[in-house]
């Protein structure tokens, strides 16, 4: 049985099923797909009323055959906007360029363009909007990302070189990839992984992984896992053991830029009459929470935890 298919999948298969003469039916199609009679009754008249294929049934060989010419045409799917959004696709995935999930993608969308009008090319987007597309803040090592992504789609360990940044030391560690997650505030990917050095989930700089190798060992994510609450608890993808009640104050003139920006999922923000604010965040990492607030010198106030004050 075949896994069942997005219409326009199961529409490409009766076409090609027609031009070969073998007089699909809504039945055979059903199977095939493993989907009901009646999705693909949908999915003919789709084309016959919306796409205007000249379908008919023929009684005697039991199938459908077309009685004119007609071309199945992708884009058809899609209206001018959106036609022109998936021509600005590529531009707009640039700063992930030389990873395989850029090229995986980038062959997706260069067989859709072939099926657009020559004069679709997305430039009328680039003249409404402007997308800024930063480089990497480092070299992307196309390698490293094609052996995470294999180990990842596999569920196997890794064993690899970490230099640290904080303490510019360098392990070696055993790993089980979670995800690869890119932090676009810094134009760095990540990889989130299990580190059996350290008996925890931690966030590793794609940048500084080297001597990476994919080992026998399978591993299983636990279900506990989810990517959504492993970044709400971090701060600029670092971690901590627990989670902090963190309030920030900061003055008139700072605050208008600090409300202007999210940093965090879980932050509040309180006003106060002389224009100055104070911001509420809930994480777990107190030494990022630290790099980041000592930029702004004496116009932030840390006023909780005491640890962090």
């Amino acid at each position: 049985m075949r896994q069942s298919r997005p219409p326009l999948v199961r529409m490409q298969h009766i076409d090609r099923e027609i031009r070969s003469a073998r007089y699909p039916n809504c039945s055979r199609v059903a199977g095939y797909f493993d989907v009901s009679r009646k999705s693909i009754q949908r999915d003919i008249d789709f084309m016959r009323f919306r796409l205007h294929a000249p379908i008919e049934y023929d009684r005697k060989k039991r199938g459908y055959i077309y009685i004119g010419d007609w071309t199945l045409d992708p884009t058809s799917f899609l209206d001018h906007q959106e036609l022109e959004a998936l021509a600005a696709t590529s531009k707009v995935l640039a700063p992930y360029n030389g990873t395989p999930y850029y090229d995986e993608v980038s062959r997706a969308i260069d067989k859709l363009m072939q099926y657009l009008p020559a004069t679709c090319s997305g430039d009328t987007l680039f003249e409404i909007y402007s997308f800024e597309n930063p480089a990497p803040s480092t070299q992307v090592d196309e390698g490293v990302f094609a052996l995470l992504e294999r180990a990842m789609r596999n569920r196997q360990k890794v064993t690899m070189i970490y230099r640290s940044s904080s303490r510019n030391a360098t392990t070696e560690r055993t790993v089980q990839p979670y995800r690869l997650h890119f932090d676009q505030s810094v134009a760095t990917w990540y990889l989130i992984a299990y580190c059996e050095n350290r008996c925890d989930i931690r966030t590793f700089a794609v940048c500084r992984i080297h001597d990476i190798n994919i080992t026998t060992d399978h591993f299983v994510i636990p279900d506990s896992f989810s990517i959504t609450d492993y970044l709400q608890k971090a701060f600029q993808q670092t971690n901590g053991i627990r989670e902090y009640d963190i309030a920030i104050h900061f003055t008139p003139y700072q605050s208008q830029w600090i409300r202007e920006h999210c940093w965090h999922p879980t932050q509040e923000i309180q006003e106060h009459d002389d224009g100055s604010l104070t911001l509420t965040l809930k994480v777990s990492a107190l030494e990022a929470v630290k790099r980041w607030v000592m930029r702004y010198g004496a116009q932030a106030e840390v006023l909780e935890p005491e640890e962090l004050r």
